[in-house]
């Protein structure tokens, strides 16, 4: 069995009432722009600005090579200078944010096949950008369509109290996660729960935090997506075995079980509606480990409110409260790791009325 592009219509229709769209380019559906804008970064589909090389913000948004460290990867960061924030995207295209969206998933078995369907497809098309193009490569094994289940996992997950992001950062030894899954209801105030991480990034650009955990306890998973195959049981042992998580999750759309009583699993039932069935013996964790990484947490989450501002208004903020001009990427792990959420808040209020602090 594969995920096919009927079958992942149906599963974005029955399970987010998002309505079915015919387009010439075969059926869709239809996404506010911020919903598109999170599909594209965990799936890596591409708005159809160019045929060739669709653009999508996939990769673009990381903050940390590895989790307990602070060194930056080139993201939403080049160096010291904020660079691929969404409210820097979106002035350069400003098409990601004007008008919903329409998802089309496209079977192919080769490049080139593909590049033809979408060049008749935007010759013939006004306002091309509106279109998300999901691959669907029939060439391979699974279809290719782990980003997909990693999306379905980010959604279902938000939706029971989470914060959650996809392509996790870890460790160089362990691999990064498909999926990661937060509650920190010690840290953080209840509004900044329920959320995917890049949401935190979009305040700037107008759209509302909407998030509440009913989550009361501290509590973090991890999940490993698969459809080429149904081993994730070993990947995800690598993952727990560093003591941080709680709960681990394969993620796949046939699997009907756990492969062990200390997995659970995000899976598609024959409705077609997606299914969680969570595991009935978390392994015992290193309380020590985990505090250490609820903390670090608290912080990487920082960086993603951090995304709001632009440089001149970042570097205006840093020298009020530092009295002295950026000088390392040090100075600001060290800045933003002592601000409290409440401050970051209040900033990005100002700037955002004011367009200055």
């Amino acid at each position: 069995m594969e995920i096919d592009a009927k079958t992942l219509i149906n599963i974005l229709n029955q399970n987010y009432g998002h309505p079915i769209i015919e387009t010439q380019l075969g059926q869709g559906v239809q996404v506010d722009c911020r919903t598109a804008f999170l599909y594209s970064i965990v799936t890596g589909s591409g708005y159809l600005d160019n045929p060739l090389y669709p653009f999508t913000a996939k990769g673009l948004m990381k903050v940390f090579y590895t989790a307990m460290d602070y060194k930056f990867v080139t993201g939403l960061f080049d160096n010291t200078t904020l660079k691929n924030t969404p409210y820097i995207l979106s002035k350069a295209k400003p098409y990601l944010f004007d008008s919903d969206k329409i998802i089309i998933p496209v079977e192919f078995n080769t490049e080139i096949e593909l590049q033809d369907k979408l060049k008749h497809f935007s010759k013939n098309t006004a306002n091309s950008t509106n279109y998300l193009i999901q691959r669907i490569e029939c060439s391979k094994k699974g279809n290719g369509m782990e980003p997909f289940m990693e999306y379905l996992a980010c959604e279902t997950m938000k939706r029971q109290g989470y914060i959650v992001e996809n392509q996790i950062p870890l460790s160089h030894a362990t691999g990064s996660p498909d999926f990661g899954g937060y509650s920190l209801a010690k840290y953080l105030p209840s509004y900044l729960n329920s959320i995917h991480l890049i949401e935190l990034s979009l305040i700037r650009l107008g759209f509302e935090i909407k998030g509440a955990s009913s989550i009361s306890k501290m509590w973090n998973i991890v999940g490993e997506a698969k459809t080429s195959s149904f081993e994730m049981k070993k990947q995800l042992d690598k993952y727990l075995s560093s003591h941080y998580f709680d709960e681990g999750f394969e993620i796949h759309p046939f699997k009907r079980k756990p492969s062990s009583d200390y997995l659970g699993l995000i899976t598609i039932d024959d409705l077609l509606k997606i299914k969680v069935i969570v595991c009935k013996a978390p392994k015992k964790l290193s309380a020590a480990c985990q505090q250490d990484y609820f903390s670090w947490l608290a912080n990487y989450i920082k960086y993603y409110l951090i995304a709001n501002f632009t440089n001149d208004e970042f570097i205006d903020f840093y020298q009020k409260k530092m009295t002295s001009p950026i000088s390392s990427k040090e100075d600001i792990v060290g800045f933003v790791n002592n601000l409290t959420f409440e401050e970051i808040l209040t900033v990005i209020g100002k700037v955002s009325q004011n367009g200055a602090i």
